[in-house]
């Protein structure tokens, strides 16, 4: 692999941590508010409350951005963790989607919130997938 052949990739995880850890610390410190914000009545996934849910998902953002920015920072950029992270993001693209389609009370807040962050990281996982293509082609 060459600098300009994994450039886009190595850039794409660079930002993919740095949106991560900042939306999760933000996410984790403002859970409440934004589970208020998000439904009209209050709201229970898999049997938690919706703020502690966004709570513990800020912190994962955390986790996963920190891995990103692992990734991003080897030398020999391991392909295998940089694959598994373009699944990640993919299928939260995906969790998304279904989310908007569940019998939950959104508001328009919480329909733009999901909405918003699915677009973001769909991004993310487009350019993700170019970078890992451009890296294999070039082999």
């Amino acid at each position: 692999m060459t600098a300009s052949s994994d450039r886009l990739l190595r850039r794409t995880l660079w930002a993919n941590a740095i949106l991560s850890v900042g939306s999760g610390a933000v996410l984790a410190a403002f859970a409440n508010p934004f589970a208020k914000m998000a439904t009209h009545a209050p709201l229970q996934v898999l049997g938690l409350d919706l703020a502690l849910v966004l709570e513990l998902l800020g912190l994962g953002f955390v986790a996963f951005g920190a891995v990103c920015g692992w990734v991003a920072s080897r030398p020999d950029m391991p392909l295998g963790w940089a694959r598994a992270i373009f699944l990640l993001d993919a299928s939260w693209v995906a969790i998304s989607a279904v989310m908007l389609m569940l019998p939950a009370s959104w508001t328009g807040v919480g329909i733009a919130g999901i909405v918003v962050v699915a677009l973001i990281v769909a991004d993310l996982a487009i350019l993700e997938y170019l970078g890992l293509r451009r890296i294999s082609t070039a082999h």
